[in-house]
């Protein structure tokens, strides 16, 4: 009961403040930022990819090959706008990732 009573106020305080603080499902971490974008990706070389923090300088697309070598892409272009779309497919009919686990957004 003792325990009960005093874990009582530090719940009544994380509700309180659970709704205003929002833990990031994913950490932040450098690497997974783009410093500079790769001209042009082989999306057939592709077997998974990310979209980069919002807190990263710059957006950025980090695509993971099937050699396992990560590359950073600019999501304007539509080349990688259509290898993403061609990646989602493909899992959404496999049902797999391809090792990346999708960050946020998409």
């Amino acid at each position: 009961m003792k325990v009960f009573v005093g874990a009582l106020p530090f719940l009544i305080l994380a509700t309180a403040l659970g709704s205003q603080v929002q833990v990031p499902h994913v950490l932040h971490h450098p690497a997974d930022c783009c410093s500079s974008y790769t001209q042009q990706i082989r999306c057939a070389k592709m077997k998974d990819f990310f979209r980069t923090s919002s807190s990263c300088s710059r957006p950025g697309v980090i695509f993971l090959t099937k050699k396992e070598r990560r590359i950073c892409a600019d999501p304007h272009v539509l080349e990688v706008q259509n290898c993403m779309r061609s990646l989602n497919n493909l899992m959404m009919r496999t049902g797999e990732r391809g090792g990346f686990l999708e960050k946020k957004w998409f």
